[in-house]
C-alpha cells in the first residue's frame, strides 16, 4: 500500500512539474501574440480616424511654386506632417519632393503652413494645410499629378492642369 502512495506522489509531482513547464513555455508566446494584436488594433484605429482631402491647387505668377490645399477631414489631429511624402510633377514624370521648411532650401522641396490654425500649431480636424512646392524648374502648362501620403500610410491624390 505504501508503494502505491509513493508512486501516486511521484506521478503527481511529475504532473505538476510538467504543467509548470508547459505554462512557462506557452505564456510568453501568448503574451507576445496579445501585444501584437493590441499594437495592430491601435494602428488600425489610428488609420481609420485619419482622413485627408486635396481641395485645391494653384501656381504663382512665375510658375516656380505650386500650392496645394489639403483639409483634415478625419476624426483626429494629424501629427508629424513633416514626415509625410509628397509626390509632384507632370503626369508620368512626377517625383518625390523632400520636405524642407527653410525658405532658402534648394529646390525641389516643400513646406507647409496651417491656414486656419487655432493657435496650437497642430493640424486639427477641419483645418486646412497649405503646401508650397518649390520646383527646380518652371512649371509649364500641362497636366500635373500630386499625391500626399501621411506618416501612417493614409493618402490623397489629385490630377490638375496648369
Amino acid at each position: 500500500m505504501s508503494e502505491t502512495a509513493i508512486t501516486t506522489a511521484i506521478i503527481t509531482i511529475a504532473c505538476v512539474i510538467c504543467a509548470g513547464m508547459l505554462i512557462s513555455a506557452i505564456y510568453p508566446a501568448m503574451h507576445r501574440a496579445t501585444s501584437s494584436v493590441i499594437s495592430t488594433s491601435e494602428k488600425l484605429g489610428e488609420r481609420i480616424e485619419t482622413s485627408i482631402d486635396i481641395i485645391a491647387e494653384a501656381t504663382n505668377d512665375t510658375s516656380q511654386h505650386a500650392y496645394i490645399w489639403v483639409k483634415n477631414i478625419g476624426a483626429s489631429e494629424i501629427p508629424q506632417v513633416e514626415n509625410s511624402d509628397v509626390f509632384f510633377g507632370k503626369i508620368n514624370e512626377f517625383q518625390r519632393i523632400p520636405f524642407n521648411s527653410s525658405p532658402s532650401a534648394p529646390a525641389p522641396c516643400w513646406s507647409y503652413v496651417i491656414e486656419n490654425d487655432d493657435g496650437n500649431q497642430r493640424w486639427d480636424v477641419g483645418e486646412t494645410l497649405k503646401i508650397t512646392i518649390n520646383s527646380s524648374t518652371p512649371l509649364t502648362s500641362g497636366n500635373y499629378y500630386v499625391k500626399i501620403i501621411l506618416y501612417n500610410g493614409v493618402s490623397a491624390e489629385d490630377k490638375f492642369s496648369i
